[in-house]
């Protein structure tokens, strides 16, 4: 009975000091240090008999080509000119870099702030699209109160534009015209947490998903206070986004036809030769894959 009531104390002590060094987090360990304001809020994430069922079983990605190794770090974004030249690639030092068939020369100049991590750690709702006019030189809201919304494509025809919901694995649509003009709705549940979204030539949707959906995720999406606490513990931001990974990159790399209908899915489920991929991009029969952390780009070839 002594020794059990010794034990309780114990615990009871260990978890005291453990709420303690969290609120306070005294040697600046935690994923969160330096964002005061940070703030955890749910995700209400769809419902997993939502989630698509059919898989790439046979790993396809994993025949992909490593191309430009060591040469680009973090090519979030990859496009070619009308002329077809390119790749052009946004990397993580805020350039744009273009590869003239010999080496990558820069392009442009943009931020070098990619401080991605925290939003998707906070579930953070203050996303929106905008509309600019180039003319009257003014922004306009279209849609409001998003989480993590990323990546953006016209549709062939030019009556809708489709765009990512990061945080809640979604890809949604907007009506540029017809009778639903102006208004919104789920284009496609995915499998994961895309990143970007490409058209084809034919008007299909390329979709990057930065990771696949886990349990983990999951639970976490659910409970913010629960996700606040584990954040404050003594374990850095990358380790934390593995956690979030599953400790094992997984590459998914899906295809949708203008009506939502998913018709391809690539996979690297191991992540052997791709890995955290965040754009795909269509051109001469190959998809050109970039990855906001990998320092290289992903080549495959279509059959």
């Amino acid at each position: 009975m002594v020794a059990a009531t010794t034990t309780t104390r114990i615990l009871t002590v260990l978890v005291l000091l453990l709420a303690l060094y969290c609120a306070i987090d005294p040697f600046h360990h935690s994923a969160i240090y330096g964002f005061p304001d940070f703030v955890s809020l749910k995700v209400d994430l769809p419902d997993w008999s939502l989630m698509p069922k059919e898989r790439d079983t046979q790993n396809l990605l994993q025949k992909s080509e490593i191309m430009f190794r060591n040469q680009v770090q973090g090519p979030e974004s990859i496009a070619f000119d009308p002329q077809g030249r390119g790749p052009y690639t946004g990397i993580a030092d805020g350039r744009v870099v273009f590869w003239d068939g010999e080496k990558w020369i820069t392009f442009a100049f943009t931020s070098s702030n990619r401080n991605f991590i925290q939003l998707v750690f906070s579930g953070d709702d203050t996303g929106r699209v905008l509309k600019y006019d180039p003319k009257t030189k003014k922004a306009t809201v279209l849609v409001r109160n998003l989480q993590f919304p990323n990546g953006l494509s016209l549709s062939k025809d030019g009556s809708f534009f489709v765009f990512c919901e990061g945080s809640k694995g979604r890809l949604l649509r907007y009506w540029l015209k017809g009778e639903k003009a102006g208004t919104w709705d789920t284009f496609a549940i995915l499998h994961g947490v895309p990143d970007n979204v490409r058209v084809n030539k034919d008007g299909e949707f390329w979709v990057a998903i930065h990771c696949f959906r886990s349990l983990y995720g999951h639970v976490m999406a659910k409970y913010p206070k629960l996700r606040n606490f584990l954040l404050k513990l003594p374990i850095s931001a990358k380790v934390q986004y593995l956690i979030n990974l599953g400790f094992r990159p997984h590459a998914i790399a899906v295809k949708y036809s203008p009506e939502g209908k998913l018709l391809q899915i690539l996979e690297d489920s191991q992540g052997k030769v791709m890995k955290v991929i965040s754009e795909v991009e269509e051109k001469d029969g190959k998809l050109w894959i970039g990855s906001v952390i990998m320092p290289y780009i992903g080549v495959y070839k279509l059959a």
